[in-house]
């Protein structure tokens, strides 16, 4: 019985037993505590639970069943995340308390160890990438999305906001510079991060001996970022989510970084299956489902504010999500 697509059916001792059998079984159980706020392939819960892969396969097989866990296919490549909860279906109470008390557990420490391998893994990939294709930037950039195509309604978007020029604002992942540029003329101090030196080298050669005095260039990346104690009014990410191990992730680590009050800018693709932008443009993910950002805010209590979506004419769609940190926390 799937959570989403069965909601209107009642309840059945059938569907009740089907769900009870797919959660009473401890891997499964630590599965599901896995995809809090991840996704993952097969072979990466393989590697995270050290289970051989015919064993997993029926595992899943299990949770799909029961509704619990949702599948979206990038490339060649099958990634299972928890099920977004309908409150129409009528397991959706006995769902959200499963989901509540499996999160209170702890990760095993094993495991844990294996996941941070999976995200330092997919982390390595990006920078290799970006390591070795600098100078291509653009021009694998422009087989995507160009920053002329879509600037003028983002650039609306922050002006909308209402933020103070004497704001801090940090982008991570600059890529050319375009978006630096246009932020450091309408704000007081900019703050360029990536983890790619090269990348940041690339950068300041672009923005030019004249580039703006109130820009700042730090080689660190978005997590570790956090531990300098700065804080921010705005924190943009242009096309830079889905070239990170851990999307999930960066909501947390942006919301650490975020002053009370402050904003998230979030600008990225919306699911496609262009999976050649694996190779040509170093993308981890093909693109994400404006209610995965949603729910990644959510859990890391952002609220959602205004959102646009732009159509391109080569087939990929854009979109620029805002979210802001509470005043009061």
């Amino acid at each position: 019985m799937s959570l989403t697509k069965h909601e209107n059916q009642p309840l059945t001792a059938l569907s009740l037993t089907a769900f009870c059998k797919a959660t009473a079984d401890n891997l499964r159980l630590n599965v599901l505590r896995a995809l809090k706020n991840e996704s993952f392939g097969v072979t990466e819960l393989c590697q995270i639970f050290s289970v051989a892969q015919p064993g997993m396969s029926h595992h899943l097989k299990a949770l799909l069943a029961a509704g619990l866990v949702a599948t979206r296919r990038e490339g060649n490549t099958i990634f299972y995340r928890r099920a977004i909860i309908n409150k129409s279906c009528p397991l959706a109470r006995l769902t959200t308390e499963l989901y509540a008390t499996i999160d209170d557990l702890a990760m095993e420490e094993e495991a844990a160890k294996h996941m941070q391998k999976v995200h330092a893994e997919r982390a390595q990939r990006s920078r290799a990438f970006f390591d070795k294709t600098t100078e291509k930037f653009s021009e694998n950039q422009e087989l995507i999305a160009d920053f002329d195509q879509y600037a003028d309604p983002v650039l609306d978007l922050i002006s909308n906001e209402d933020l103070s020029r004497d704001s801090d604002v940090l982008e991570v992942g600059p890529g050319n510079g375009e978006l630096l540029k246009e932020l450091s003329s309408r704000f007081r101090r900019v703050v360029a991060m990536d983890n790619s030196a090269p990348m940041l080298a690339w950068v300041q050669s672009q923005l030019g001996e004249n580039r703006p005095e109130n820009i700042e260039f730090k080689h660190d990346d978005l997590e570790h970022g956090t531990q300098h104690g700065e804080d921010y009014h705005l924190v943009v990410l242009n096309m830079v989510t889905h070239h990170l191990a851990s999307p999930a992730v960066a909501f947390s680590s942006a919301r650490q970084l975020l002053r009370p009050g402050g904003r998230l800018l979030i600008v990225d693709l919306c699911p496609h299956d262009q999976d050649w932008t694996r190779d040509a443009c170093g993308d981890l993910w093909l693109g994400f489902e404006p209610e995965d950002l949603d729910k990644w805010a959510l859990e890391h209590k952002l609220l959602s504010g205004q959102s646009l979506y732009l159509g391109l004419k080569n087939g990929f769609q854009v979109q620029a999500r805002l979210y802001h940190k509470p005043t009061i926390t």
